[in-house]
Order: structure tokens, then C-alpha cells, then sequence
């Protein structure tokens, strides 16, 4: 971000306040995340954050239990566009345990509700087992970062993805360039 001269800046603090905040908000109403940042910050408590986590994780389920996904792929764009979502999520509500829960979930309800679909062979299958491993190796490393209290509630989780992933054939190829654990201890 480019820096203000210091006769500009000078410039701008002794303007009438009321100009400053006008700026102000044609500034921050350019910016979708800094406004729905702020809108969080300023109108928003607990429970909007725990909203916003339970309505992202009910799309999540819907999204693995669509039943139309013709090859891994699909199923990997899908998943590409909530891993978005839920990256927005944690940029507005700064909620770190959540973004993990809400990418478990993300890994998790597809193994779960597409198995039979993932079984099958696909040219696709590849493209979704490397997707699948990275996204899992970065689970694990914000898993570690979390505070310990909360490893009681996503150990069972991370050991779930673990499983699937270690499971799932065309993951073993992946899983060799970026090793995972079997399962997770913290």
C-alpha cells in the first residue's frame, strides 16, 4: 500500500471533521470486506458469529449430499468455492476454531455423502486427491496452531479426514510428496 506524503497527511487531519468523515465512509464503502468486516465488528456479537458458522456448515452439507456430480471434479469446484467462503468467513468474523470445524467439515461430509462416486474411476481423481491432501495438510497445521482447549472437539474430526485421505487410493501418490499422519495427537 503506497505511502501518504506527510504534507498530505498534515492536510487531511486539520480538514473539518465532518469532511473526514464523509471520505471516510466512500473509502471504506469501496472495500466489501472492510464493510462487512466493520458491520461485524461494530453491530454483530457471539451469536452472529456462530450463525454465520452453522449456516456455512448446513451449505456444506448440502453441497457434499448434491447428488449430481459426475466425477471428482465437480465435486472439487464445488468444494474450491466453499473454501472461499469459508476463508471470507475467518477474514470477517476472526474466527479461527471455526474455520478449521468449517474446513473438516468441508474434507469430511464429501468422503462421507460421495463415496460411491468416489470410488469409481476418474481422470478426475487425481486432481481432486491432490486438492484434497494440501487442503488436508493445511487442516492439520491450523489445527496445531488452535488454542489446546479445543483439541477435544476437532480431534475426532481430523482423525476422520485422516482416515478417509490414507484410504482413498489416488491419495497415495499425493500423500508421498506431502506426508500426513495416520492420525492426529496433539
Amino acid at each position: 500500500m503506497p505511502k501518504i506524503a506527510k504534507h498530505v497527511e498534515k492536510a487531511i487531519l486539520e480538514m473539518p471533521q465532518k469532511e473526514k468523515d464523509k471520505l471516510l465512509i466512500r473509502l471504506i464503502s469501496k472495500d466489501t470486506l472492510l464493510t462487512e468486516k466493520l458491520e461485524h465488528q461494530l453491530l454483530g456479537d457471539d451469536n452472529d458469529t456462530l450463525d454465520r458458522r452453522n449456516e456455512l456448515l448446513q451449505q456444506i452439507i448440502e453441497m457434499a449430499s448434491y447428488e449430481h456430480y459426475d466425477t471428482p471434479g465437480w465435486l472439487m469446484m464445488a468444494m474450491r468455492e466453499k473454501s472461499g467462503q469459508i476463508t471470507r468467513h475467518e477474514k470477517v468474523t476472526k474466527d479461527k476454531f471455526g474455520e478449521v470445524v468449517l474446513l473438516l467439515a468441508l474434507i469430511n461430509e464429501p468422503f462421507t455423502r460421495q463415496k460411491d462416486m468416489l470410488e469409481k474411476k476418474s481422470k478426475r481423481a487425481d486432481n481432486f486427491a491432490e486438492y484434497v491432501v494440501k487442503r488436508a495438510r493445511i487442516i492439520v497445521n491450523k489445527a496445531e496452531k488452535l488454542h489446546s482447549d479445543y483439541y477435544v472437539e476437532i480431534e475426532e474430526r481430523v482423525n476422520d479426514m485422516l482416515t478417509f485421505i490414507h484410504k482413498y487410493q489416488p491419495c497415495r501418490y499425493y500423500l508421498e510428496a506431502t506426508p500426513l499422519p495416520k492420525s492426529w495427537n496433539p
